[in-house]
This record gives C-alpha cells, sequence and structure tokens, in this order.
C-alpha cells in the first residue's frame, strides 16, 4: 500500500509539470488555459482513482485530495469547480460503498483550497512551506473524519492500517506539490515581467531621439540604436564590432576612448560636447556616458547617449548676435534709461541714458548692487521683495511711477517698466526700463497746487476745503468726536484796501493765514475761501457737545486774540480784529454746503453783536457757552468772597459706630443757591481755579480737625480731605500741606488724603515720592473711587496707601448686577490681602450694608448712615444728640 501510495505522489509531479506547459501555450488566452488546467488537474484525480489503493471492495484511496486542495487554492474557483466535477463524476460512476464518501471528501478539499486562496489573496495568509505543510494536515485530518462515515468496521479497519501512512505521505505531499506550483507561477510570472520589461525598454529606445550606443573600454561598438541612421557616422551595420579608430580620426577617437576611461574608472555620469562629421554631414552633439552594471560580451562597457544639439546651438548663436546688437541699440537711446540686473541686485547693464537719469558712469555702475545706486532706504526692502517674487516666478513687476535716487542723492520722477529675460544656459537677468517724468510731474504738480490751494496765502482753497469737510464729517461719525468749524471774516478790511491799496491787504491776508497756521495742531485744517474770509475745522473735540462747546469756544477766543494782536504792514502798525461764526457737528446727517452756511450765520451774528466777538451757531450750546463763561467768572468771584462750605458725610465702622466723616466742598450761590458739585468742580480743574478751591478746602478741614482734636468726643475722628491730580502734583505740593499742619494745629495721624486714580496717569514716581514724604509726617492716604480708572496693580502695590474706598457705582448695583457684586467682593479680597482697609460708600440701603459686611468690608459711606451735613449738624450726630439727617442745603 505504502509503495501505491508513493505512486500518487509520482502523479503529482507529472501534474506541475502538465500545468506549466499549459499556462505558457495558453498564456495570450488565460480563460482556455483555465479549462484546460481544471481539466489537468481532473484527469489526475481520474488517473489516480484508476490506480487506487483499495482497501476493501467500494472503499479505495488516492492523492486526489492533495490535487484537489491544489486546484483550489492555484487554480481558483473555475479551474477546482472543473477538477471537482470530473473527480466527483467518476468516483460516482465507480460507486461502491465508499462512494458518497469519496465524493464528499473532492468537495471538502476544492472548498478548503478555495478558503486558502480567499486568505492568501487578502494578505492573511502566505504560500510558504510550513503554512502548506499545515494546511495539508487539515486538509487531510478533514478527510479522515469523513472516512468515520463510512460503515463501522470499514472505519475501523481504515483507522488502523492506512490512516497514519495516508496522513503522513499525502501531508507531506501537500507542501510539496504546492512549492512545485508556486515556483511554476513564479518562474512565469517572472519571464511575463522580462518579457513586458524588453517590450518597454525597446519601445523606449526606438522613441527616444538621441543616438545610443553601447560601447567596451577598448571603444568597440558592442550596439547601435539610432531613430536616425544618418545621425552616425556610418550605417550601424558597419558600425557594430568596429573600434572608434576605425571609423573617426585618431585625436578625436583618443578624446572619446578618454571619456570612456574616466566613466569606467569613476562610476559616475561623464558629460562631453563635440562636432563629429555624420551622413548628414557636420553635425553637433551632447554625449552622457555611463556605466553598466554588468558586463557585455565579457567587457566592462558604457551607454553613450548623444543628442543632436547642432539646432539649439546655432539658436544661441543667433540669439547672441541679436543681444549684442539689442544691446548696441539701447546703449545709444539718449531718452530712455535701461539697466540690467541679476537676481542678487547686481548691475549687468548700464547704457548712455541711465549715466544721465543717476549720474553714475557705467564703470561705477556694474557690478554694483541695484539696492545702494538708485533704491531710496525707505523702499529698499519693498523693492527686494518684489524682485525676489520675480526671479521666482517669472511674473514682471508691474510699470508705474516712482521716484528713485540720483548719485547726489536728489530723487528723480520716472516711469519705470520691467522685463524679465531667461536664456538657457545663463543666470536670469531683469532689465528695467525707466524713463524720466520728473518735468510732467512738476507740471502736475503746479495744476493740482493752483486747483487746491490758494495762490496768495498758500492755503487749502474752498475746493480742497470741502473734499476736507466731507471725510471729517464721515470720521466724526463714525468716531463719535466732535468737530467744530469757526467762519473767521477779517472786521473793517474793505477799509484797509481802499486806503493803503491791495499789495497791503494781500500782506495783512498773508500775516492773518500764517497766525491761523501757527495757533492750530496739525490735524486741523485752515482754509481761505475767498477775499478776507478763512475757515478752520477743529477736530476729535470731546465727544460730549457741552464740553466740545467750551473747548471750540477756547480755542477761538485764542484765535480772535492772536487776530487782534498789532500787524507790521510795511513798517505801519495796523490793528485788526476778527468775527468768527461757530458751529458743532456731532454725528449729524448735513451737507458740507449746509456746515458752511451755520457758521456764515454764526459770523453775522457776530458781526451784529458788535465784532471782534465769537458767537455760535446753535442757540442752546450758545447758552450753554455763555454759561459756562458766567460761571467761570463767578467761580472766581465765590473764591474772594468765600461763598464756599464744607459739609461732613459720617463714615462708620462695622458696629455702626461714627469712625470719621469726609469733608465735601459745596458752593453756595448768592442767586442761583447751592450748585452741584459737577458743574463747578471740572470747570474748576479746566481753568486752574482748582487750586486756590483745594488749598481752601484743605485749611478749612485741618482747621475743623484741629477744633475737633481740643474735644474728647471729637478728637478721636478721622478727617478724609479730596485732593485733586492738578493739586497734587504742584511742586511745593507737601510744603503747603506741612505748612497748613503747622499753622492749624491739626493732627496729621487723624487726616486721610483722598486720591483719585487720575493721579496715576502721568509721572507716578513723583506721586510715589510725595506719599512718602507726607507718610513720614502722619498723614494716611485712601484711594478714591477704586476700579473706575487707570490704575495698573503694580502701582497699586508701590502705593504707601491705608485704604482703598469702593466707588459707589459698584456699592449701589451689587444687589442687581453680578458683574458689580463681583468687582465690590474682588476689591474687599484685593485690599485684605495687600494689608488695606477698605471703605465702601453710596451704602444706601440696609441691603447694601448687610452685602458688603458679610464679604468682608468693616468700613461705610452713605445715605443708610448719614447725608452731607453741616459742621454743626455732624458734631451733633457724631456725639449722639441726633439722629441722621439730609444735606440741609442741597
Amino acid at each position: 500500500m505504502f509503495l501505491e501510495l508513493i505512486k500518487g505522489v509520482a502523479l503529482l509531479l507529472a501534474l506541475c509539470f502538465l500545468h506549466g506547459v499549459n499556462i505558457r501555450v495558453w498564456r495570450k488566452r488565460p480563460w482556455v488555459g483555465q479549462i484546460v488546467s481544471g481539466i489537468l488537474f481532473g484527469g489526475i484525480c481520474v488517473v489516480g482513482m484508476l490506480l487506487p489503493v483499495v482497501l476493501m471492495p467500494g472503499v479505495i484511496f488516492d492523492a486526489r485530495s492533495v490535487v484537489l486542495s491544489m486546484a483550489g487554492l492555484f487554480g481558483g474557483p473555475v479551474v477546482g469547480a472543473i477538477a471537482a466535477t470530473m473527480t466527483m463524476g467518476w468516483r460516482w460512476w465507480i460507486g461502491g460503498q465508499g462512494m458518497a464518501v469519496g465524493v464528499l471528501v473532492a468537495l471538502i478539499c476544492v472548498c478548503l483550497g478555495l478558503a486558502y486562496r480567499y486568505a492568501y489573496q487578502r494578505g492573511r495568509l502566505n504560500v510558504e512551506p510550513r503554512t502548506l505543510l499545515l494546511f495539508g494536515l487539515i486538509v487531510h485530518l478533514a478527510v479522515l473524519a469523513a472516512f468515520q462515515l463510512l460503515p463501522a468496521p470499514v472505519a475501523q479497519h481504515l483507522n488502523q492500517k492506512v490512516a497514519l501512512p495516508f496522513l503522513l505521505i499525502f501531508t507531506v505531499a501537500t507542501p510539496m506539490l504546492g512549492m512545485l506550483l508556486r515556483d511554476v507561477e513564479e518562474r512565469l510570472h517572472t519571464e511575463q515581467a522580462l518579457t513586458e520589461s524588453s517590450a518597454r525598454l525597446q519601445a523606449i529606445t526606438q522613441a527616444i531621439p538621441d543616438v545610443l550606443l553601447v560601447m567596451d573600454r577598448r571603444g568597440r561598438y558592442l550596439e547601435v540604436l539610432s531613430h536616425d541612421k544618418n545621425a552616425l557616422v556610418a550605417h550601424p551595420q558597419q558600425l557594430q564590432g568596429r573600434h572608434l579608430q576605425d571609423v573617426l580620426p585618431a585625436d578625436q577617437a583618443q578624446r572619446y576612448l578618454q571619456l570612456i576611461d574616466d566613466t569606467l574608472r569613476s562610476g559616475d555620469t561623464q558629460t562631453l560636447e563635440y562636432e563629429i562629421q555624420t551622413l548628414n554631414g557636420p553635425r553637433q552633439f551632447e554625449g552622457r556616458t555611463q556605466p553598466l552594471d554588468v558586463p557585455v560580451q565579457g567587457e566592462e562597457a558604457v551607454v553613450l547617449l548623444a543628442r543632436d544639439i547642432t539646432d539649439r546651438k546655432q539658436a544661441e548663436a543667433a540669439l547672441r548676435e541679436s543681444e549684442l546688437r539689442f544691446r548696441s541699440l539701447l546703449l545709444n537711446i539718449p531718452s530712455i534709461s535701461v539697466q540690467g540686473y541679476l537676481a542678487d541686485g547686481t548691475t549687468t547693464y548700464w547704457n548712455k541714458a541711465s549715466e544721465r537719469l543717476y549720474g553714475y558712469t557705467a564703470e561705477e555702475a556694474m557690478g554694483s548692487s541695484l539696492f545702494d545706486l538708485i533704491i531710496p532706504p525707505v523702499m529698499r526692502d519693498t523693492v527686494r521683495s518684489n524682485v525676489e517674487h520675480m526671479f521666482a516666478t517669472g511674473e514682471v513687476i508691474p510699470a508705474g511711477e516712482l521716484q528713485l535716487q540720483r548719485k547726489d542723492g536728489t530723487l528723480v520722477d520716472v516711469f519705470s517698466s520691467h522685463a524679465y529675460i531667461n536664456v538657457p544656459g545663463q543666470p536670469p537677468e531683469m532689465f528695467c526700463i525707466d524713463i524720466d517724468i520728473s518735468g510732467r510731474k512738476a507740471a502736475e504738480d503746479e495744476v493740482r497746487y493752483l486747483a487746491f490751494y490758494d495762490a496768495l496765502t498758500e492755503l487749502p482753497n474752498r475746493r480742497l476745503l470741502v473734499d476736507r469737510l466731507q471725510q471729517v464729517l464721515a470720521g466724526s461719525a463714525r468716531s463719535g468726536m466732535t468737530t467744530a468749524v469757526l467762519f473767521v471774516d477779517l472786521d473793517n478790511f474793505k477799509t484797509l484796501n481802499d486806503t493803503r491799496g491791495h499789495e497791503v491787504g494781500d500782506l495783512l491776508l498773508m500775516e492773518v493765514a500764517r497766525r491761523l497756521r501757527t495757533h492750530v495742531r496739525e490735524l486741523d485744517t485752515v482754509a481761505r475761501l475767498g477775499g478776507d474770509e478763512f475757515v478752520v475745522v477743529l477736530q476729535n473735540l470731546d465727544s460730549d457737545p457741552a464740553e466740545a462747546a467750551g473747548q471750540a469756544r477756547m480755542l477761538g477766543e485764542m484765535l480772535r486774540a492772536k487776530l487782534a494782536q498789532p500787524y507790521d504792514l510795511h513798517g505801519h502798525e495796523h490793528h485788526c480784529s476778527a468775527s468768527i461764526g461757530v458751529t458743532l457737528l456731532h454725528g449729524q446727517r448735513i451737507t458740507v454746503d449746509e456746515v458752511l452756511k451755520q457758521a456764515d450765520m454764526a459770523m453775522y451774528r457776530a458781526k451784529d453783536a458788535g465784532r471782534n466777538t465769537l458767537c455760535f451757531f446753535d442757540p442752546d450750546m450758545q447758552q450753554a457757552v455763555n454759561r459756562r463763561a458766567t460761571l467761570e467768572a463767578e467761580l472766581y468771584n465765590g473764591l474772594k468772597q468765600n461763598q464756599f462750605l464744607l459739609l461732613f458725610q459720617p463714615q462708620v465702622d462695622e458696629a455702626g459706630r461714627i469712625s470719621g466723616a469726609e469733608a465735601l466742598v459745596r458752593w453756595l450761590h448768592p442767586v442761583h443757591g447751592m450748585v452741584p458739585p459737577g458743574e463747578f468742580i471740572a470747570l474748576a480743574e479746566d481753568t486752574g481755579l482748582i487750586l486756590p478751591l483745594g488749598r481752601w478746602v484743605m485749611e478749612t478741614a485741618l482747621r475743623q480737625q484741629a477744633q475737633w482734636r481740643q474735644n474728647p468726643q471729637l478728637a478721636d475722628l478721622t478727617l478724609s480731605i479730596n485732593v485733586s491730580a492738578r493739586q497734587f502734583h504742584q511742586d511745593d505740593f507737601v510744603t503747603q500741606v506741612l505748612d497748613l499742619l503747622r499753622t492749624s494745629g491739626a493732627d496729621p495721624t487723624r487726616i486721610k488724603l483722598e486720591l483719585t486714580e487720575s493721579l496715576l496717569l502721568k509721572n507716578v514716581d513723583s506721586v510715589i515720592t510725595t506719599m512718602h514724604a507726607l507718610r513720614a509726617q502722619g498723614l494716611g492716604f485712601s484711594l478714591d473711587d477704586f476700579g473706575t480708572g487707570y490704575s495698573s496693580l503694580s502701582y497699586l502695590k508701590r502705593l504707601p496707601l491705608d485704604q482703598i474706598k469702593i466707588d459707589q457705582g459698584f456699592v449701589r448695583d451689587a444687589l442687581v448686577d453680578p458683574n458689580d457684586a463681583a468687582i465690590a467682593r474682588s476689591i474687599i479680597a484685593l485690599a485684605d490681602s495687600l494689608g488695606l482697609s477698605v471703605i465702601a460708600e453710596g451704602v444706601e440701603t440696609e441691603a447694601h450694608h448687610t452685602f458688603l459686611l458679610r464679604h468682608g468690608c468693616r468700613a461705610f459711606q452713605g445715605y443708610f448712615f448719614g447725608r452731607p451735613m453741616p459742621q454743626t449738624d455732624f458734631e451733633q450726630f457724631a456725639r449722639g444728640d441726633m439722629s441722621p439727617c439730609v444735606e440741609a442745603l442741597a
């Protein structure tokens, strides 16, 4: 039986041979090849069943399990199906008690082979001996399992006599047949790849326009290929096997032999340009030699690719000739400057017109950098970037007007065009073609100047004024800032013209223009409408119309005063005044004509008011300006006439005990009654009257504290005094305070100066020095309205403060606005971390008090504890003789 199984293996080897022959025969018709392969696999199975190992009648063993599993693995569904059909049909025909199991075995083997093929195609398994051996074991274990379906005596006999040799022989036969079949397929694939590669190489070789020569070290032609036979020194058949010395002159042959030797010795590609006598006549070639990795006919060899460059060389020669003519032509063009530059800016061309335009001779310019020669410093970065982009992309810099620099440093206006030249074999160049347009620009500037400027005063004329006013109106609407337009008309100018002539009148107009220009800001505009009428546009005034009106009035009065000063006209002193009308623009939708009309109407109102005055177009604004002016005068008188008084608002601790007071200044006007601080404090700051007012507040408050000092019930009270930024920044502020302390007898340890955050906007170091000087004398400091200004925390830790006061705006809304509540809590925490006390102002309800107390605030001030009150009322309240009262004079 063992020998019979060996015969089955022999059939498998025959199958490999037949399968290989079949694939080669039907390579170009793969479907026919698959059918034939299926028949071969099925036929081998039939032959095997004709020479079987017969265990008993109807039960046979052969090698079909190996054949059918390989048919599924290497042949695929078509081959496997054909082979399985033939095998199962024949086994059915034989019959016997093992017929059904035989058919099942054929089906199992083919299916397992197809499953292996599926896994292999998806990369999950590979075809190698170990895998095939395992596969063979699985297949034949499955076959043995199928044999167990035979009758029990048969199956038992099979297991005892046949199972082990069957399993050993055919399990091993499976990887043997598999590796043979894989080798057949790989050989066929390799042959196919070589055939395709050879065909591609031959097609490429025939398609390239170059001559291809394979030559050995001695210069022998081993292979000659060329699509143009006339590009050779002789026909290919005549060159094959001959040496260079046989067909070329000796010196030329020796040159090529040296090239071949250099290529083989170095192993690198070598290039050579040469001229040779071909069947088409003398031609120029560019040759490239490359060593071959394998010997040819037992000799080291090189491949020579020779490209005909005759046409290119002739084109280059023609181009050089054309370039020479072109450069000669450009060199002598009288009015067009032409320069050439490399990518790094090095000058390569400089014609005579460039010498005249820029002042450099060709010798000076050649080799120098474009950026050092004619590009002004402010333009160098931009020009360098444009040049780099042009050389990198080939995109030409757009033509345009430029101001370039001459040798003497002066600027010249040119119209500059550019060209990018990239000649093969040469570095690319940029050519600049510049035309002097300075004469045209000067004429344009003159025309533009005459169109927009007044020739006599050199001020903008009406046309330019209208344009600027339109821009100002648009900008004011966006920014929310106020603009003032002043219409200035000289008083009695006609009289001067009539009595002393227009020449003197022109002198006055020029001097008026100079004074107006001198005393306005750079962003403002002064224009002459004509005759003796001027317009001044003041931009970016305060966003608050009332404040802006005050600024416009102040600037307008300053201009009016300057214009009223004497004029020296040809040695004669002349006095002249001006009437000024003002209109304010604050985001209104209004035309330029309406603006000028309003300012003109206001100017005539000033004329009607007696000339040499200033009037506003808006009656309400005029009233506000008049009130401000009146208030300023009355404020000055109020200081002289002692119309100011101090009120005291209680400050309490966490237990509700009065710990001190804040001194608050009030103005008791004899006509208007009590003037709110919001109206006169800012005015005092603007006019400088805050200094005498602040000194009066300081002196009065210190004297009051000195009186409390003598009263045991009031001696422990602290007194907070507000100090303005302008007052604090005085050079002698420390001296003033110390003098007042000495003369008043006040206790400095009971005095607290309240400072605003605006104090920190400038010269912080000076502020800190002043605070340290006063603190050394015992005075304390409180930072008022904390959180509403611009102070930096870095400044806060440097200031020698004792207390931070939470602004009433945060306190008032802390119960309804989470943001204000968070800010109040943060200020309390910040003060605690810096070791400062904190006091909250604006505490108006018990709810406010409870909120602040719960979050760590221990000092309070507000209407809930007491309104500002006169001195006597406060003293009674502090002693407990009366309940909190309202501000008696409010």
